[in-house]
């Protein structure tokens, strides 16, 4: 089905009923100045013969333009995973993840081009509302946007950023945030000597804990000054980025380097959590409640960005949190 034949060569037919799929079909395989150009597309449920026979001359006329080179191709959505796939997530820790999120939006790129990207992403919003988490469909959308702009910046895939109108739903920010004395409870709980000394210098330090604290020898601790810091490698400009170390983890910082998979320090980490009480805490909510911790010390935004080493002071704020007791106090000041 499909095909045809012209002075004894057999050409597709580029538009016909596809009985199977009871869905008319797109195809397009021709030789446009030497080059083999060759497509295949099921169009939407619904249409009628006049809909995609101008679907296929419109197509057709495309196609001889890219092949002419007066107009660029617009390449699939699913071009752009592929790539971020192949060259991103296998480098990634959160591979896996990401993989079970591509494979859920698939039926909603199949086919889609990249200047299509803002309706793709408008309509998974529309048809997923209510029937998943906020957050689901918040970080899948964020997966295929990094995915397009990577296809983009890294691959030159478009001539301009695909993802310049589209919208993704902000998250919650989380409002856990942690007292010193409620860390050292967490600690206390912590029978394992690495993720106890683990649990405090997230604390103290704000580092992520496995991109930035794990990999730490005992050669990045440096003195200057008679003042301890910890070195945490270089920023994009080339200086080196030290954080300073507080007296309270002098002697957790021993304990470097840190050997074993960051699966292990967590499994302690959740144990721990449950006998203190704190079920509900993450790892990550050590590091939002050193940036609450700076704040209602008299620190500022200022000083949270530069202890987090935000770029954007965005980000910033969704970390910094006043301790709801602190604020109470603050706002009874105000004459």
């Amino acid at each position: 089905m499909g095909d045809r034949r012209l002075g004894g060569v057999q050409e597709q037919v580029p538009v016909y009923f596809d009985r199977q799929k009871q869905r008319w079909r797109y195809t397009f395989n021709r030789v446009i100045h030497g080059q083999r150009l060759r497509a295949s597309k099921l169009l939407p449920a619904g249409w009628t013969r006049g809909r995609a026979e101008a679907f296929d001359r419109s197509e057709t006329a495309r196609a001889y333009a890219i092949a002419s080179g007066i107009e660029r191709e617009d390449p699939l959505i699913e071009t752009a995973v592929a790539l971020y796939r192949t060259h991103r997530l296998a480098h990634q820790r959160g591979g896996q993840r990401a993989e079970r999120h591509f494979a859920a939006i698939l039926p909603w790129i199949h086919g889609k081009t990249l200047s299509q990207l803002t309706d793709v992403a408008r309509a998974y919003l529309d048809d997923q509302r209510g029937a998943l988490a906020p957050d689901t469909i918040r970080v899948r959308l964020a997966y295929l946007k990094a995915a397009a702009r990577y296809a983009w910046k890294h691959h030159g895939l478009t001539e301009a950023d695909p993802t310049g109108r589209m919208t993704i739903p902000a998250g919650r920010s989380r409002e856990v945030y942690l007292k010193a004395a409620d860390v050292h409870r967490l600690a206390a709980a912590c029978t394992d000597r690495d993720t106890r000394a683990i649990i405090r210098i997230a604390f103290y330090t704000g580092l992520r804990w496995i991109s930035e604290l794990l990999p730490r020898q005992p050669s990045d601790l440096r003195l200057n000054r008679r003042q301890l810091w910890l070195y945490v490698g270089t920023t994009k400009n080339g200086s080196p980025r030290m954080v300073p170390v507080h007296p309270a983890i002098r002697r957790d910082l021993r304990r470097l380097p840190f050997k074993r998979h960051w699966r292990d320090y967590y499994a302690e980490f959740e144990s721990a959590r449950k006998k203190a009480g704190l079920s509900h805490v993450r790892m990550h909510d050590l590091r939002h409640s050193f940036a609450s911790a700076i704040l209602s010390q008299g620190g500022n935004l200022g000083h949270v960005q530069a202890a987090l080493h935000h770029q954007d002071a965005a980000s910033t704020k969704r970390y910094s949190h006043l301790y709801p007791g602190e604020l109470r106090r603050i706002i009874k000041k105000i004459a």
